[in-house]
């Protein structure tokens, strides 16, 4: 395979990184796959998500024999089943000249259109038709709205897999058995991120549409459904784009897109500190570094910050164009990676960088070669094992994964050392490495079948096509 094969002139030096400088001669590859869960998920089982439930929801209104169904009793039941929000948001969509509305009804939706055009100023994705919509536009996992899996979490410590699929079951895999610990709860809707607490083996929080569902899932139990005894709910005023726990697992970390405050949550007391921003307009993808002290936090505009989190004193960084898609820290928390939405490119920030500048360390521009492959364009998702020796890509346009050898010492350098092809018609969905793999790094990925498959570096054939 050649450096071409990427579209970038500087990978030119990437093949004196052979796939036999991973193997292993003490391991082999059954011995690893008998280690890891067994998960395929049933796609045709899953429940289509064409229409919104709200908008389902409505058709159960209930009404008797001959009776219309007004817009008030659309306005109550809303009112009823999902709040005075959106209960308002029906009114204003409604031509009231149509309707038998006074006065004072005329006055509440004009005072509400005027409240959401000046929210709409600081907050550019409040008015976006649906959580759906919000979700699936800054989700990392592609095509979410339609994918039998949306989201990965490996546990840090512990041979534990959490998937959460279509229909908002997460399903916890244990080791190497094939029947997960089915978690769902009516309140969990619209799955769009997860994350097992350090140092503990139990606990994993679920971000969805009504705030952080925290879950204390029993390490011994199989093929069970925790009950609504094991759910902390953590409240959120809009719909939950990201989680994150820092190292320790003391504090856990949540934002929306639609929200502009970022919740720094103890959870043992279950309060909350409100870190709050205007610039940005809310919070699309939260990440602690693995040391702690620094953490950051993109949002929906052309910025993303940096705290140090001693002090909570934040840089404040700026893309040119669009805003960041996806980030991953380097094992000694110096150095960030990053793409953004318009830009074929991967860049790199570096605390101890004096211009405050982010450096370009992979071009994924379109070549006269790479154009057959389709392996470039915009970036989807990036993967970096906790080692830092491995990053995983996934992209927009592409169905494929690209694999690469990384050094992040003293300075960053990436290696292609090849592309990751599923079966025919699959599309890589969603990635992660697993942090605890003791012989190389193992990367989990997600396909648009509902395969599940695990990927040790060690093992990649030369061409790395399953």
């Amino acid at each position: 395979m050649s450096s071409q094969l990427i579209g970038m002139e500087s990978f030119r030096e990437y093949s004196s990184f052979a796939t036999d400088d991973f193997i292993h001669t003490d391991l082999s590859k059954t011995h690893v796959e008998n280690q890891l869960p067994k998960v395929n998920i049933n796609v045709p089982v899953l429940p289509s998500t064409k229409f919104p439930r709200n908008e389902a929801a409505l058709a159960f209104i209930p009404i008797k024999d001959g009776e219309k169904i007004t817009i008030w009793k659309q306005f109550l039941f809303t009112w009823r089943t999902q709040g005075i929000y959106q209960a308002l948001e029906l009114l204003s969509q409604t031509d009231l000249k149509k309707c038998s509305a006074n006065q004072m009804t005329y006055g509440m939706v004009t005072l509400w259109k005027t409240v959401k055009a000046v929210q709409h100023v600081f907050m550019p994705l409040s008015n976006m038709s649906s959580v759906i919509d919000t979700v699936a536009m800054f989700s990392h996992t592609k095509d979410w709205s339609t994918s039998p899996v949306r989201y990965l979490a490996w546990h840090p410590h512990c041979n534990k897999l959490a998937v959460a699929t279509r229909d908002d079951t997460v399903l916890v895999y244990t080791g190497s058995t094939s029947t997960p610990v089915v978690v769902r709860h009516s309140s969990q809707k619209n799955i769009s991120s997860m994350s097992w607490r350090p140092l503990c083996s139990a606990q994993l929080a679920v971000g969805c549409a009504s705030g952080v569902a925290l879950w204390t899932v029993d390490p011994a139990s199989l093929g069970t459904r925790p009950s609504a005894s094991c759910l902390t709910h953590l409240p959120h005023p809009t719909s939950v784009n990201s989680v994150a726990w820092d190292p320790q697992g003391k504090f856990l970390a949540s934002g929306s897109a639609q929200d502009s405050s970022l919740y720094i949550w103890n959870v043992e007391n279950r309060e909350a500190t409100l870190l709050q921003k205007i610039r940005g307009g809310g919070y699309t993808f939260l990440t602690w570094s693995p040391t702690g002290d620094r953490f950051l936090a993109c949002t929906p505009g052309n910025v993303f910050k940096i705290w140090e989190t001693r002090t909570w004193l934040a840089e404040i960084w700026d893309v040119m164009n669009g805003y960041v898609q996806a980030a991953a820290w380097s094992p000694c928390g110096t150095k960030a990676i990053f793409a953004d939405s318009v830009q074929p490119t991967l860049y790199c920030v570096s605390k101890s960088s004096s211009t405050k500048a982010a450096t370009v360390v992979a071009d994924f521009t379109e070549t006269q070669s790479s154009e057959a492959t389709g392996l470039s364009r915009l970036v989807q998702n990036l993967a970096w094992d906790p080692r830092g020796e491995r990053l995983a890509v996934t992209f927009r346009s592409s169905d494929y994964v690209a694999l690469f050898r990384t050094r992040y010492s003293p300075t960053l350098s990436l290696f292609p050392c090849g592309v990751l092809k599923g079966e025919p018609d699959e599309v890589a969905s969603t990635i992660q490495f697993k942090p605890d793999f003791e012989n190389g790094a193992l990367l989990t990925v997600a396909w648009s079948s509902g395969r599940i498959q695990h990927v040790p570096f060690s093992f990649l054939p030369q061409h790395l096509e399953t």
